[in-house]
C-alpha cells in the first residue's frame, strides 16, 4: 500500500497509462454519400473524410490537404466525387478518394450542399447563393439565386432542380440553373418563418424539404404547392422543435429524416404520418441515406455513425464511443466511477475505469460537474439550472428543482444532506436536506461567474471564478468575503488541506497558493499556458493538476516547483478522480485515461459507505407533542381531485403530497401518509382495492383499498405532471404526462414503458382505452387548437386522427365505434365510426373555458372552469346546465358562519375561488374540491418570501345530496392568515391577521370570537398597555390605527378623554409608510413601526402623530424590537440591521455580510440578541448588535419569528409548521413536532406567565403550556 506520493512518483516514471474510453472518430460528421450498398464516404470537421468499400464494416481515413470543415459530399460513381465546406472549400477526387485535390471556388462563403447530375455538371449552394460548373469543377460560376443563404439542393435531371434556404425560400430551375424561380407556396400553417436546410425529390413532382423548428413540407406538384407535414419532433431545444437536418426517401412512401438532438423519424406513407423512433444518441444528426429498401445509414456530431437494417425502425450505433466531451468524473467506491459531459452524457464504469457503459437519460443540457457524498448518493449539475440526484451510485438519476435557470458549474457536498452548488451570475445555492430545497446564499450584489467551489467542513469554504474572484465563508455560506487574488483570469478550481493552506488553478496556466486561508495569494510557476481545470493535494507537499492539451502537473514540494508529466494524450483534460487502483482522468472528445500499477494499491479518500438500507428498521420512537392545536388551520394548498368508493369512503388529494381520507362521508377528514412532498393531481380506483394517485413526477398505488399508499418513483421522477390516468383493469393502464408522452403499465403501476406520440410539446390532456389495444388521447397543439390521437397497438404508435380548432379537455368511448370529445369552449365532437368522422355539437356561451371534464357515463359529464361554477350535461353536450355553489348557512354568529359568506357580507376583497374536480355517485351524492385564493384589499408593499405574502391558498371540499343543486361546505372554512398574538394572562388574548382579522378569547383559546375591526387590511400587530381597563392598539399594514378600551370594541377614533386636537380629522398616521411590516412598543404607549424603503415611524404617546425617523438604509425593514428602548434594533432585506441608542433619533447601519432576508429580531438583554430569516438563518450578538455571528439551524425552512425566553432558552418558528427550541443559548436546536404544515409567523409568551402561543397560516393557533 502507498499514498498519493506513490501515484505522483509513478506518474513521473513507470506508471501504466491507458486510454480506456476514446471516440472512434474525434470529429463531427456533417454529411455522407453512398454510390451503392458497399461504397460510401463521410465528411466532417478539420478535413476529415472516411471511406468504406464493404458496406460500412470498415472505414478508413482519406487524406486531403485542408483543416477546414467539410459540410457535404456527393459522388456520381465509384471514382468521381466532391466535398464542400467552410470558406469556399471544394475538394474533388477522380479515383474514389485515394487522392483529393482542392478546387478554386472563387468564394470565401460557407458551402453547405453539393449535387452533380454527372461527372461534369454540378451545383453547390451556401451562404452566398449557388455555384455552377460544367466541367467537373475546373471552373465555378456564381449564381445569386437568393438574397438569403441557401441550405440544400437536389436535381432530378440536368435541367430540373431545386434549391432551398433561409426564410422559407424554395427555388426551381427547368433550364439547368440558367434561371431560377422562387416558389411562394412554402408557408407554415402558423405563418412563422423558418430556414429550409434540406430537400429531396423522387421524380419530377414528389418531394420533401425540412428545416428549423421541426418543419417539414411535402409536394406532389414539383413545388408549386407545398403541404406541411407533422414531424412529431418534441420541443427539446428550449422553446422550439429540433431542426430537420436531412431527409431521404427510398420510394414514394418510405422515408427517414434526422434532426438535432439525435431525433429520427420514419414514414411508410409518404409523410402523412411520421413516427418518432428510438435513437441511440442525443448528438445532432446531420445526414441520412438509404442504400437499399431497408438499409439506412446516418451520421452526426461527435463522430456519430448509425445503421439500420429495417428501414429505420431500429438503429445500431456503429461508431462505438461518440466524441461527447466528459467534463467531470468521480468514484463512488473503489470500483464504480461515473463521468458526465456534453449533451447530457452520463457514462459508468464498474471496474475502476477499464470499461464504460453509457446511460440513456432524457437530459439535453451539458452536465458540467458531479460529486458523491456517499458510495450511493451523488449529485450532478449543468446548464439551465440542471441538478441531478442519484441514490444508486449513478445507475439512475432524478431531477431536482434548483429554482434557477443560470448555468451551474460546480458543487460540493460534505454529507448526504448538506451541499452547495455554484454557477454563473453569482449563483450560490445551498441545501441542508439533500437537494429537496435549495436557497440562494450569495448577496444580491454578487454577480460574477463562479466556476469552482471547495468546502473544508460545514462552515469554511471558498468559491472561485471570473474575473479572478475568490470569496470565502466561515459560516456555511451565510456570509461571504472577497479575497484579493491579484488575478483577472478565470479561476476554475480550488483545494485546501486545512483552513490555512490551499491552491487555486485557472486560465492560462495560473496557479495561486495561500498559507493564511486566502488573506494573501501568491502565484506559483506552472510552466504552461494551458488552462488548468482541477487540483488536488494529499498533504502540504504532494499535489496533482490536470488541464488542457493533456497537461498533467505534479509537485512534491507544495508547488514550489511543478513538473509536466507525459499524460499519454493531447486532449484537454477537465477532471480526475482517485481510487485505490490509481488515477482516472476524463476530458475532450469523451476520452478517459487510466493511470495505474498492477502490483500496487493506493490509500485514497473515497466517499463514505452509506448506511445499509436493507437492515431491519428499528421501531420509531413515539413522537412527543408539546404543542396543542387550539384553532385548526386549513390546508395551505388547493385540493385537485376527489374520489369516493362508496357513500362513506373517499379520498381527496392536493398540493404538497396531501392525501385526506374520510370514512364517514366527509363529516371528518384525516390526513394519510403519502411519503411525497410534490403536488398530487389525480386519483382513481378501478375496484374496491386497487387505486392510483398521480402527481408531479410521482405515482402512488394501493392494493388495500387506500389503507396505505406506495410511492413509485422509477420512471416518473423527471416528469413535471400527470394530467390524466386510465386503467382498464388492476394491471393495465396508461397515464398522460409531459410533451405528448404516455406511460403504459402492465403490472398495476409498478413499472412503466414510455410511449412518445411526437405530436405536441403539451401534456396529454385525457385518454381512454376500450381494451388493451385500442384507445384515444387528446392533447393541445403546440400553439393553437388540439389533436385527437388514436392507437390500435396499445399506444406504441399514435396516429393523428383529427385536428381541432379548440383544445380538447375530455375524451370518452363506450365501445370501439362510439366516442365523445369535449372541447374547452363547451362544444362536443361525436363519432360513430371510431373517429373516422366527427360531428360537432356547437358550444353554449360559457364566457369561460373548461379546464377539466369528468364523465359520468357515455351521455353525462361534469365540466369545470376557473371559478366557483360547474357545468353539467346529460345529453352528450347538446346542452349544459349551470351549477352554482351558493352555500346556505343557518348560522347566526360570525364565527360559525361560512367563511365565504362572511367575506362577501363584511368587506370587499380579492377572492379567487376555483372548483378543480368532483366525484358523483349514482344516488345523487357528490363531492367537489378546489381552492380559494384570498388577497388583501390593497397591498403596496414588497413581499419577502412567504413571510409577507398578501395572499393565502386553502383547500376546500363541498358536498351535495341532490346532484349538485345545493351544496354545503364540508372542509376549509377559514382562510385568513394570522400575523400576531398577545395574551394578557393565561385566559385572555387576541390574534390579528389578514383581511382585518381580529379574534379574542376569554378562556385560554378554547373558543374564539370574531371582532369587527373596521378594516380590510392586514393587521400586523396588537398591543395592550393595561389589563383593566383593557386599553390597546392595533396597526394595519397601511398604517391605520385601531383603538380599544375594553378589548372588544375597536375603532379608528381615539378613546374618550384623550385630546381631540391631535385628531385633525385623520384616520392614518402622518407620513405613514405604504406598507407596515411590524410594530414594536416600548414603555407605556410609545411605538415604532417599520416598513418599505427603510422607513421607521415613531409615536411617543399612542396618538395619531407619527413621525418619520432617519435611517441609514433604503431596504425593506421587516422586524423590530424596542423592549429596551431607547435601545432598539430593526432587521430586513438582504441582511440589513439597523440599531439605535436614542429611541430612533438616528438609526445606524450594521453590516451582517449576509444576503439573507431577516424577518425578526429579539433581545433578552441589552447586549444579547438573535435575528432569524430566510433559509433557516440564525444570527447572534453579544455586544448589543455591533457584531453578529451565524448559528446553524440545519433546517431549510425560513424562520419568521424568534422569542428569547431566557438567555439560555429560545424558540423560533417558521415555514411548514417549523418550531425549534434551544436550551443552550442557541448553540444547538431541537425541532418540536406540531403535526401541521402551516407556516408559523409569530410566537409570544403570556405576560407574567409561561405559556407560549404561536399563530400562522390559515388561521392556525398553537399553545404550549410551559412545565
Amino acid at each position: 500500500m502507498t499514498t498519493l506520493f506513490g501515484i505522483l512518483f509513478l506518474l513521473m516514471g513507470c506508471v501504466k497509462k491507458e486510454i480506456t474510453r476514446q471516440a472512434d472518430w474525434e470529429t463531427h460528421f456533417q454529411g455522407l454519400y453512398f454510390v451503392d450498398a458497399k461504397h460510401g464516404w463521410i465528411v466532417g470537421h478539420q478535413g476529415w473524410i472516411l471511406h468504406t468499400a464493404d458496406g460500412g464494416e470498415n472505414w478508413e481515413k482519406q487524406t486531403v490537404n485542408t483543416n477546414e470543415d467539410f459540410k457535404a459530399v456527393y459522388f456520381t460513381n465509384l471514382r468521381n466525387g466532391w466535398a464542400v465546406g467552410d470558406k469556399g472549400l471544394i475538394a474533388t477526387t477522380d479515383d474514389g478518394g485515394r487522392h483529393w485535390t482542392l478546387q478554386n471556388s472563387g468564394s470565401h462563403a460557407l458551402l453547405l450542399d453539393v449535387f452533380f447530375v454527372n461527372s461534369k455538371l454540378g451545383w453547390i449552394v451556401g451562404r452566398d447563393g449557388a455555384l455552377y460548373t460544367q466541367n467537373g469543377g475546373k471552373t465555378w460560376h456564381h449564381q445569386p439565386i437568393s438574397e438569403f443563404g441557401l441550405g440544400g439542393t437536389w436535381f432530378v435531371s440536368k435541367h430540373r432542380g431545386w434549391a432551398v434556404g433561409d426564410y422559407n425560400r424554395s427555388f426551381l430551375t427547368n433550364d439547368g440553373g440558367q434561371t431560377w424561380h422562387r416558389q411562394e407556396a412554402l408557408v407554415r400553417e402558423d405563418k412563422m418563418l423558418f430556414n429550409v436546410q434540406t430537400v429531396r425529390f423522387i421524380g419530377d413532382s414528389k418531394g420533401w424539404c425540412g428545416g428549423t423548428d421541426g418543419t417539414i413540407f411535402h409536394t406532389t406538384m414539383g413545388g408549386t404547392q407545398w403541404q406541411q407535414q407533422r414531424s412529431r419532433f418534441p420541443i427539446a431545444m428550449g422553446h422550439i422543435a429540433p431542426t430537420v437536418r436531412d431527409i431521404d426517401f427510398m420510394n414514394d412512401d418510405r422515408g427517414v429524416m434526422v434532426a438535432q438532438g439525435g431525433f429520427i423519424n420514419r414514414t411508410e406513407d409518404g409523410g402523412d404520418n411520421w413516427q418518432l423512433v428510438e435513437s441511440p444518441t442525443k448528438n445532432d444528426l446531420t445526414g441520412v441515406q438509404f442504400i437499399g429498401p431497408k438499409e439506412v445509414w446516418a451520421v452526426g456530431l461527435n463522430g456519430t455513425l448509425l445503421h439500420s437494417t429495417d428501414a429505420g425502425v431500429t438503429w445500431d450505433m456503429k461508431s462505438g464511443t461518440t466524441a461527447n466531451s466528459l467534463n467531470s468524473v468521480a468514484f463512488a467506491d473503489a470500483d464504480r466511477a461515473v463521468a458526465v459531459g456534453e449533451h447530457g452524457a452520463i457514462t459508468m464504469s464498474e471496474d475502476g475505469g477499464k470499461t464504460w457503459t453509457d446511460l440513456d437519460m432524457d437530459v439535453w443540457h451539458r452536465i458540467r460537474n458531479l460529486s458523491f457524498a456517499t458510495d450511493r448518493e451523488g449529485w450532478a449539475v449543468g446548464d439551465g439550472g440542471l441538478i441531478l440526484h442519484t441514490t444508486d451510485a449513478g445507475q439512475t438519476w432524478e431531477r431536482q428543482s434548483s429554482g434557477w435557470w443560470y448555468t451551474l458549474n460546480a458543487l460540493h457536498f460534505i454529507n448526504s444532506k448538506k451541499g452547495w452548488v455554484v454557477g454563473d451570475l453569482g449563483t450560490v445555492l445551498h441545501t441542508v436536506d439533500g437537494g429537496e430545497t435549495w436557497i440562494q446564499q450569495a448577496p444580491r450584489y454578487f454577480h460574477e461567474m463562479i466556476k469552482g467551489i471547495f468546502f473544508l467542513n460545514e462552515k469554511e469554504g471558498w468559491v472561485v471564478g471570473w474575473p479572478g474572484i475568490i470569496f470565502q465563508t466561515k459560516d456555511g455560506g451565510i456570509t461571504w468575503k472577497r479575497q484579493n487574488s491579484n488575478s483577472y483570469n478565470e479561476l476554475y478550481a480550488a483545494y485546501f488541506i486545512d483552513r490555512h493552506t490551499g491552491w487555486v488553478v485557472g486560465q492560462f496556466g495560473e496557479i495561486l497558493h495561500t498559507l493564511d486561508g486566502g488573506k494573501t495569494w501568491k502565484f506559483q510557476r506552472s510552466r504552461t499556458q494551458a488552462n488548468l481545470n482541477k487540483v488536488y493535494f494529499a498533504d502540504v507537499n504532494h499535489g496533482l493538476i490536470v488541464g488542457d492539451d493533456g497537461v498533467i502537473l505534479t509537485t512534491t514540494n507544495g508547488g514550489v516547483t511543478w513538473e509536466l508529466q507525459k499524460s499519454g494524450t493531447s486532449n484537454d483534460l477537465y477532471s480526475f478522480s482517485l481510487s485505490p487502483d490509481g488515477i482516472l482522468a476524463v476530458g475532450e472528445g469523451g476520452i478517459a485515461m487510466r493511470y495505474s500499477v498492477d502490483t500496487e494499491k493506493f490509500i485514497v479518500e473515497l466517499p463514505p459507505v452509506a448506511e445499509d438500507m436493507e437492515v431491519e428498521a428499528t421501531p420509531a420512537e413515539p413522537i412527543e407533542y408539546y404543542w396543542e392545536v387550539m384553532r385548526q388551520g386549513n390546508w395551505r394548498s388547493a385540493f385537485t381531485d376527489i374520489y369516493f368508493l362508496s357513500t362513506q369512503r373517499g379520498w381527496s388529494v392536493g398540493g404538497g403530497g396531501v392525501i385526506l381520507r374520510t370514512t364517514d362521508g366527509g363529516k371528518t377528514w384525516q390526513p394519510q401518509q403519502s411519503g411525497v412532498t410534490r403536488d398530487l393531481q389525480r386519483i382513481l380506483f378501478i375496484d374496491e382495492n386497487c387505486g392510483w394517485i398521480g402527481g408531479q413526477g410521482v405515482f402512488l398505488r394501493t392494493e388495500n383499498g387506500g389503507e396505505t399508499w406506495q410511492a413509485i418513483h422509477k420512471g416518473l421522477q423527471n416528469f413535471r405532471s400527470i394530467a390524466t390516468m386510465h386503467f382498464i383493469n388492476p394491471k393495465e393502464g396508461w397515464i398522460g404526462v409531459d410533451k405528448g408522452q404516455i406511460l403504459r403499465t402492465s403490472d398495476g403501476g409498478k413499472t412503466f414503458h414510455l410511449q412518445k406520440t411526437g405530436t405536441t410539446n403539451q401534456p396529454i390532456a385525457d385518454l381512454h382505452f376500450v381494451d388493451s389495444k385500442e384507445g384515444w388521447a387528446i392533447a393541445p397543439q403546440r400553439r393553437d387548437g388540439g389533436l385527437i390521437l388514436h392507437t390500435v397497438d396499445g399506444g406504441d404508435y399514435w396516429q393523428i386522427q383529427a385536428q381541432t380548432h379548440q383544445r380538447g379537455v375530455g375524451v370518452h368511448f363506450s365501445n370501439t365505434q362510439s366516442g365523445w370529445v369535449v372541447m374547452e369552449d363547451g362544444s362536443s365532437l361525436l363519432t360513430t365510426d371510431g373517429g373516422g368522422t366527427w360531428k360537432q355539437i356547437p358550444s353554449i356561451d360559457f364566457g369561460v373555458r373548461l379546464h377539466t371534464v369528468k364523465f359520468c357515463n357515455h351521455t353525462g359529464a361534469w365540466g369545470f372552469v376557473e371559478g366557483q361554477v360547474i357545468f353539467k350535461t346529460q345529453n352528450r353536450g347538446e346542452s349544459w346546465e349551470t351549477v352554482s355553489f351558493s352555500l346556505e348557512t343557518e348560522a347566526a354568529d360570525a364565527e360559525a358562519q361560512s367563511w365565504i359568506d362572511k367575506m362577501v357580507e363584511e368587506r370587499p376583497f380579492n377572492l379567487t375561488s376555483q372548483i378543480t374536480n368532483a366525484h358523483f355517485l349514482a344516488n345523487g351524492k357528490g363531492w367537489a374540491v378546489g381552492g380559494v385564493l384570498v388577497q388583501e384589499g390593497t397591498s403596496d408593499g414588497k413581499d419577502f418570501d412567504s413571510f409577507n405574502k398578501t395572499q393565502a391558498s386553502s383547500g376546500q371540499i363541498y358536498y351535495t345530496t341532490d346532484g349538485g343543486k345545493t351544496w354545503e361546505h364540508q372542509f376549509g372554512e377559514s382562510l385568513d392568515d394570522l400575523r400576531d398574538v398577545l395574551f394578557l394572562d393565561e385566559q385572555r388574548g387576541w390574534v390579528v391577521g389578514d383581511n382585518g382579522t381580529l379574534f379574542s378569547t376569554a378562556d385560554g383559546g378554547e373558543s374564539w370570537k370574531r371582532l369587527k375591526s373596521g378594516t380590510t387590511q392586514r393587521i400586523v400587530d396588537v398591543h395592550f398597555v393595561s389589563r383593566n381597563p383593557a386599553w390597546g392598539w392595533a396597526m394595519s399594514r397601511d398604517g391605520t390605527l385601531l383603538y380599544t378600551v375594553d378589548g372588544e370594541d375597536w375603532s379608528i377614533n381615539l378613546p374618550e378623554g384623550l385630546a381631540s386636537d391631535i385628531l385633525d380629522g385623520r384616520k392614518r398616521p402622518a407620513n405613514a409608510a405604504t406598507s407596515i411590516n411590524d410594530v414594536a412598543f416600548g414603555t407605556f404607549s410609545e411605538g415604532w413601526a417599520v416598513g418599505q424603503s427603510g422607513e421607521i415611524l415613531h409615536n411617543r404617546d399612542g396618538g395619531l402623530i407619527w413621525t418619520l425617523q432617519r435611517t441609514s438604509t433604503g431596504k425593506e425593514l421587516i422586524g423590530i424590537d424596542m423592549k429596551f428602548a431607547p435601545l432598539g434594533w430593526a432587521v430586513g432585506a438582504n441582511g440589513v440591521i439597523q440599531r439605535t441608542v436614542n429611541g430612533g433619533d438616528y438609526w445606524k447601519f450594521h453590516e451582517t455580510d449576509t444576503g439573507y432576508d431577516l424577518y425578526a429580531v429579539s433581545f433578552i438583554t441589552k447586549r444579547k440578541g438573535w435575528a432569524v430569516g430566510r433559509g433557516g438563518i440564525l444570527l447572534y450578538t453579544s455586544d448589543g448588535g455591533f457584531t453578529w455571528t451565524s448559528k446553524l439551524s440545519r433546517l431549510p425552512e425560513s424562520l419568521y419569528d424568534i422569542l428569547a425566553f431566557s438567555e439560555q432558552e429560545l424558540y423560533a418558528v417558521g415555514a411548514s409548521g417549523t418550531i425549534i427550541h434551544s436550551t443552550d443559548g442557541g448553540e444547538t436546536w431541537e425541532q418540536e413536532h406540531t403535526g401541521i404544515n402551516n407556516d408559523l409567523y409569530a410566537i409570544t409568551r403570556v405576560k407574567d406567565g409561561n405559556t407560549l402561543w404561536v399563530v400562522g397560516q390559515g388561521g392556525v393557533v398553537l399553545r404550549r403550556p410551559k412545565r
